[in-house]
């Protein structure tokens, strides 16, 4: 039995009155209102993945798009030309990421340092190259629709088309992937990975195989971020090669940095203040992104740690009084 557990946090306090919340208005949201918090639901997987990567391994990828497109396509061919269900078509897009996490992986955490920097953006760049020109496959530009199949459990039967059951259905899978990675970072595994990301080689020097460990948490970021892909083809009911673009990798960077990485807490904060921002302001102003630099610089100015860092600060010079 494992001689772990959680231990409740302000953070985490705070997220989980958030969920009761979210719960409980869920039905009465306006239509606008519900379809950012899918979307921030469903990105916040994202972000959480890339911290798993960045925040608690110290290995920068400006490539994490490859497995979110990797996750979208995942689940619409299978559906759209196999005729799967639902979870088979989630279970064979995590499947894939696995697979292409464990080969860039293997390949990416063994060069290391500047390299591996550079082969992260290089695959990145060619599946979005390989997306756009195989048109046959994933409709290059265009993208491909599909029709999502309904959510069975046991007897009954859930349709995806409807808002509220979309909303709950990001939210559910919002909440899972919290858990699973809250455990994982509070687990043996997950000191080691921070011992790793604090100081490599004394975690090298005292026998922990580095390499193994930082490999199992580039497999974990894509599996979780593959997941995110496919939940947001499953929101769309659509892919493209945009789903590859190196913008949304850079995306994942931003929603760190401002939020805070190494605290699962801080992406999902980094993404809650931000795709707002998209949503509504880049609507009526297509030069938003200098409001997100302002904002970066901003949070950058009073602590590198993001949103998070400046709260926890506070709250310790207060203590400290």
């Amino acid at each position: 039995m494992a001689k772990y557990r959680l231990k409740p946090t302000l953070s985490g306090c705070m997220l989980a009155t958030a969920v009761v919340i979210l719960v409980a208005v869920g039905p009465l949201l306006p239509a606008s209102l519900r379809s950012l918090l899918i979307d921030i639901m469903i990105f916040s997987i994202y972000a959480m993945a890339f911290d798993i990567l960045f925040g608690y391994s110290n290995q920068f990828s400006y490539g994490q798009a490859t497995f979110f497109g990797l996750g979208a396509y995942g689940i619409l061919l299978p559906v759209l030309h196999a005729g799967v269900n639902l979870w088979t078509g989630i279970l064979i897009a995590l499947v894939l990421c696995v697979i292409f996490g464990l080969g860039l992986g293997f390949l990416s955490v063994r060069l290391g340092g500047a390299y591996f920097v550079i082969i992260t953006i290089i695959f990145n760049m060619v599946f979005y190259l390989l997306a756009l020109s195989w048109t046959w496959l994933t409709g290059g530009d265009d993208g491909l629709t599909f029709t999502v199949p309904p959510a069975t459990i046991g007897p009954l039967s859930f349709s995806l088309y409807n808002p509220v059951v979309n909303y709950y259905f990001a939210l559910v899978f919002f909440v899972a992937s919290y858990v699973v990675l809250r455990r994982f970072v509070a687990s043996p595994i997950g000191k080691i990975l921070i011992a790793i990301r604090e100081n490599e080689e004394r975690a090298s020097l005292v026998g922990y195989n580095v390499f193994r460990y930082k490999l199992l948490a580039f497999v974990i970021s894509a599996l979780f971020t593959g997941l995110a892909g496919a939940l947001y083809a499953i929101r769309t009911r659509y892919a493209s090669a945009d789903y590859f673009s190196i913008i949304l990798s850079g995306e994942a960077i931003v929603w760190a940095i401002i939020g805070g990485s190494g605290t699962l807490i801080g992406p999902i904060i980094g993404v809650a203040i931000i795709n707002p921002i998209i949503y509504y302001v880049g609507v009526f102003w297509r030069h938003y992104l200098i409001i997100i630099g302002l904002l970066l610089i901003l949070v950058l100015r009073f602590s590198t740690k993001g949103i998070v860092g400046v709260v926890k600060s506070r709250l310790a010079g207060r203590r400290a009084r």
